[in-house]
Parts: C-alpha cells; sequence; structure tokens
C-alpha cells in the first residue's frame, strides 16, 4: 500500500514546489493514462470509512472515466464539456457544468482547467506546507478564494520522486468529508477507445 507522510504545514514562503511542477508538466505531456486506483471517503455521519477499488481512464487535458467498483458502482466521465455522475446500480445520472463546485476537485485531481496547472493552481491555491522523506513528496494547497474555497479546506498532493508521478491526492471539504485517493503505478499513452468516455443517455435516469 501507498504510505501518506503525515506533517504538520510549516508556514513558509521559500517552499521547494520544484518536484510539483515537474509532475503536473509531465502528467499533461502523456498522452493517455490508465491506472488502476484505491479509494477512501470518510463522512462526519458514518463512524467507518467508505472504501472502494476502481479505475481511471484519462486523456490528459480533454476526457477521462473515473469507474468506482467491481462491478462498477459509480462512475464519472468527462467528455471536454461536462461532468456526468452515473449510480450504476440505481441506473440514474446528473450532468454538471465542469466549472461546478461539486466536481471541481475531481478536475483538479485529473489535471483538467486552467486552475490544474501548476501556474494555475498557485493562482487558486495558497502552499501551506511542504515535505520530503526519501522518494516521497507532499504538498498541501489552501483555497484561496470563490467555489474552491466554498467547498474545500484543504487539498493534498503527494509525489513519487522517482517517477514525478502524483500517485496519492486527498481532499478535505468544508462538510467534514474526507476523500483519500491512491494510484497504482499506470500504464501510460496505451490506445484508450473513444468509447470508453461515452455512455448510453437512454439507458439512466436524469436527476
Amino acid at each position: 500500500m501507498l504510505s501518506l507522510i503525515c506533517f504538520l504545514p510549516v508556514a513558509s514562503a521559500q517552499h521547494d514546489l520544484a518536484p510539483l511542477r515537474q509532475a503536473l508538466a509531465k502528467q499533461s505531456g502523456h498522452k493517455t493514462v490508465s491506472v488502476k486506483l484505491r479509494q477512501e471517503r470518510r463522512l462526519p455521519s458514518l463512524t467507518e470509512p467508505i472504501k472502494n477499488t476502481g479505475h481511471l481512464w484519462l486523456v490528459p487535458g480533454k476526457a477521462f472515466r473515473w469507474q468506482l467498483g467491481e462491478p462498477p458502482a459509480q462512475s464519472a466521465i468527462y467528455d471536454g464539456k461536462s461532468v456526468y455522475i452515473l449510480d450504476e446500480k440505481k441506473k440514474s445520472a446528473v450532468r454538471h457544468d465542469a466549472d461546478s463546485r461539486k466536481v471541481k476537485p475531481l478536475l483538479l485531481t485529473l489535471g483538467i482547467g486552467e486552475d490544474a496547472s501548476f501556474e494555475g493552481l498557485m493562482k487558486a491555491f495558497t502552499v501551506s506546507g511542504v515535505t520530503q522523506k526519501n522518494d516521497r513528496y507532499v504538498a498541501v494547497l489552501v483555497p484561496k478564494k470563490g467555489k474552491l474555497k466554498r467547498v474545500m479546506q484543504h487539498m493534498t498532493l503527494q509525489v513519487n520522486l522517482k517517477t514525478s508521478f502524483m500517485e496519492r491526492i486527498s481532499w478535505a471539504q468544508k462538510d467534514g468529508t474526507v476523500v483519500t485517493t491512491e494510484f497504482f503505478p499506470p500504464v501510460i499513452n496505451q490506445a484508450i477507445p473513444s468509447s470508453r468516455f461515452t455512455f448510453d443517455t437512454k439507458a439512466y435516469t436524469w436527476e
């Protein structure tokens, strides 16, 4: 299992952000990414976390399919314009604009949108702390303003320094929810059929 480095963020204007910049630049340069993942969601109303495994298919900056459960229980699909959240058990669906605060953390996680670049992150977030231990680098980002600040307390990014790959991402929401996603070693630049980013709209009840 991937391990998250725990630390108390230290306020400083001189954080070493080079590993984060390199990881984001490398991610944007991939043609495709296919990776297995493990997610843990902690809700204030529950005593035990909700744990799921899943898969991510990604065309950086253009499209993704994020699937949880086996068989699939929930999917999120981005087609370049909107994000569709699909309940695969109830066969219900909801559409969100890409700028919606309900899906913005997910888009940032996957490098989608202007704010997902290094320069964009620095405009949208304050770096409250960084740490490095062996070949792992962790940065904690706090939203400065706007829609992100209304929904998110902070976001934590963990980079594998050997590969410059973003291997763990966690965000804490204002309602007390904490979502942590671990990514396993990815398959890079393997062809992904365009059908992976589409679905039968008539098969779902729309909310």
